[in-house]
């Protein structure tokens, strides 16, 4: 295990993609200024502007003077969260490389913490929980249908690739430099992160879950439309499948074939009941249809939502 005493020799490099999120991006600055090192890390920052105007510019300039932050900036014009990301990579400097969404922000011991699992678990990499944050009351549906929320995992639970994502991970650097391993392009809706950790996995690399270590999500206005979460539904069924489909066996196939065609018409006729029992449980009736329709739809080629602008 590594010597957690010893002198500043470690670097993590801290990777942000942005699009249109100047306000949401300055409060994750003011909040990655605050955290703690503990003598272990040095950390830098690196933030790619997807639109190719660079909106972004001016707000990381100026919190840059005002905080005295070590940051990279740098536009990846091609509209694609993989390439935006791709690009933060190949710019980071660090031999621990963080993610983090614009859209996020940290306590003060988020790094350290993810930092030490690290050491402690001697693993290549660690996940923490990200909870939602509403900065004014949100409809009660929202809440009651917990749309917002995602499963928190006991420090320590060893990560299948379908419990992963890229809105709060610390990884070493030779995850991706030994194997030559980016995200994919082809992947533009969402997806390639767990792509991304499924072939990591496949290749031997290992991750955990740390529950120590949130992130919090603001959740605007704008999300709290009941067709931005069916959409969102939509989008991710398709690339559910796609990630699940590859070296699947035919029986697995025919299994969740049957699976999706049970659960869309079950939730279908629930649809009434709905009605009924309220708000939320008619919203996530229509969520939970339109995943499994999209995955029905995706095994022959069809995708409903191919360009991700919500």
């Amino acid at each position: 295990m590594k010597n957690l005493s010893k002198t500043k020799s470690d670097h993590i490099s801290i990777c942000i993609c942005t699009y249109h999120r100047n306000s949401m991006l300055e409060r994750l600055l003011n909040k990655i200024k605050s955290q703690e090192t503990g003598g272990l890390f040095n950390f830098s920052i690196v933030i790619i502007d997807n639109d190719p105007n660079g909106p972004a510019r001016e707000i990381v300039n100026r919190v840059k003077e005002r905080l005295g932050l070590d940051v990279q900036y740098d536009i990846e014009p091609q509209r694609s969260i993989p390439a935006a990301r791709n690009r933060a990579l190949n710019l980071a400097r660090g031999n621990y490389l963080a993610i983090i969404d614009d859209d996020e922000f940290p306590s003060a011991d988020w790094l350290i913490t993810l930092f030490k699992a690290i050491q402690t678990f001697d693993i290549d990499g660690a996940l923490g929980p990200v909870f939602p944050f509403f900065e004014h009351e949100p409809p009660a549906w929202l809440i009651k249908g917990k749309f917002c929320e995602r499963p928190v995992l006991r420090t320590g639970t060893l990560l299948e690739w379908h419990q992963t994502r890229t809105g709060n991970v610390l990884l070493k650097r030779k995850v991706f430099d030994e194997q030559g391993l980016r995200f994919d392009l082809k992947w533009q809706t969402s997806g390639s992160d767990r792509a991304f950790f499924k072939e990591a996995i496949r290749l031997g690399y290992r991750f955990i879950a740390v529950e120590e270590a949130p992130v919090y999500e603001i959740v605007p206005p704008e999300r709290w439309k009941k067709s931005y979460y069916i959409r969102r539904s939509i989008v991710h069924g398709y690339n559910t499948y796609k990630n699940s489909i590859k070296g699947a066996s035919l029986i697995l196939k025919g299994s969740t074939a049957l699976k999706s065609i049970i659960a869309l018409i079950l939730y279908t006729l629930a649809l009434p009941l709905g009605t009924i029992l309220g708000v939320a449980w008619y919203v996530k009736c229509l969520e939970k249809g339109a995943h499994h329709l999209s995955q029905l739809l995706a095994r022959v080629g069809i995708e409903l939502i191919k360009k991700r602008d919500f």
